[in-house]
């Protein structure tokens, strides 16, 4: 690998054109420039320079290296100007929320996006756990989760809750819901179905329902906009955040059984504790925070 001081030397002697001047320039002494021209001849194996008295001409390999230097000078300069530049409408943004969530606030990010372009918005949809290990590893910048959390490098925020709905075929309106009639019905799992079915259950039903493996299970879907579909055919119920039922085209065809116990699930906004975030997430923050505030 070419050294970056001598290259600097030699960059700078074409530049001026003078061994006198680049030594003033880079505050040293002449027989200095001339040691670092010397010491990257010998490094590439062949003379750079042609003398002709105090004047100097570029041979071939001369002429390489020097473009090869500039270029090397510009990328650093491009580097530097974009980090010193904390433009709040360019760059790359890498969120991680559950799917509820993703069908809640991606429609919102991309009106964003739309009338700022230098924006590269990329979602994940993904489990507490994933979103966690993904923001420790640097491969997000912000998460959504349902639990606080303890650990040195994440800085976690409250930021509201959602509740969970109890979702059944929509001739279920006019008849009695037990867990007796639950069983009988049978589950559309998902990702999150034992998560929120047993919040639900255990705190509506508890003297009932113990488990989770008590369900009749019916079929199992992992695209948060299809999950529904199943139970608005009559083929099984469902437990999943109000935000994903408010979403579904066909709502007509649900029935969203009342609770005795309402259950609500906190929502945390987590970023990593030692990384302060550019400018451009200030929006997507405040967007995410005002989605869940109280109205």
């Amino acid at each position: 690998m070419l050294n970056n001081l001598w290259l600097q030397t030699f960059h700078t002697l074409v530049q001026t054109g003078h061994f006198t001047r680049t030594a003033e320039k880079l505050f040293m002494t002449q027989p200095g420039v001339t040691q670092h021209i010397q010491k990257l001849e010998q490094q590439i194996g062949c003379a750079l320079i042609l003398r002709q008295g105090r004047q100097f001409e570029l041979t071939a390999a001369g002429e390489k290296i020097y473009e090869y230097a500039h270029a090397h000078r510009q990328i650093q300069k491009q580097l530097l100007e974009e980090i010193e530049v904390d433009d709040p409408h360019q760059g790359v943004c890498r969120f991680s929320c559950s799917g509820s969530l993703t069908l809640m606030l991606y429609p919102k990010f991309l009106t964003y996006q739309q009338q700022h372009k230098g924006l590269s918005i990329q979602v994940e949809a993904a489990p507490n756990k994933a979103i966690i290990d993904t923001l420790v590893e640097r491969k997000i910048d912000m998460g959504i989760v349902t639990q606080d959390v303890y650990h040195p490098d994440i800085q976690s925020k409250a930021i509201g809750r959602q509740s969970l709905q109890l979702v059944l075929p929509a001739k279920w309106a006019t008849q009695p819901v037990d867990v007796a009639a639950l069983k009988q019905l049978g589950f559309i799992d998902h990702p999150d179905g034992q998560h929120y079915s047993e919040q639900v259950l255990q705190a509506n039903f508890n003297d009932a329902f113990s488990h989770f493996s008590d369900l009749k299970i019916n079929g199992y879907i992992n695209q948060i906009n299809q999950i529904l579909v199943p139970v608005a055919m009559g083929l099984g119920f469902t437990v999943l955040p109000q935000s994903v039922v408010a979403n579904f085209a066909q709502s007509h065809l649900l029935f969203i059984a009342p609770l005795k116990q309402p259950v609500e699930e906190p929502l945390y906004l987590i970023q990593r504790e030692s990384r302060p975030l550019p400018s451009r997430f200030e929006w997507f923050q405040q967007c995410i925070e005002q989605s869940f505030s109280p109205a």
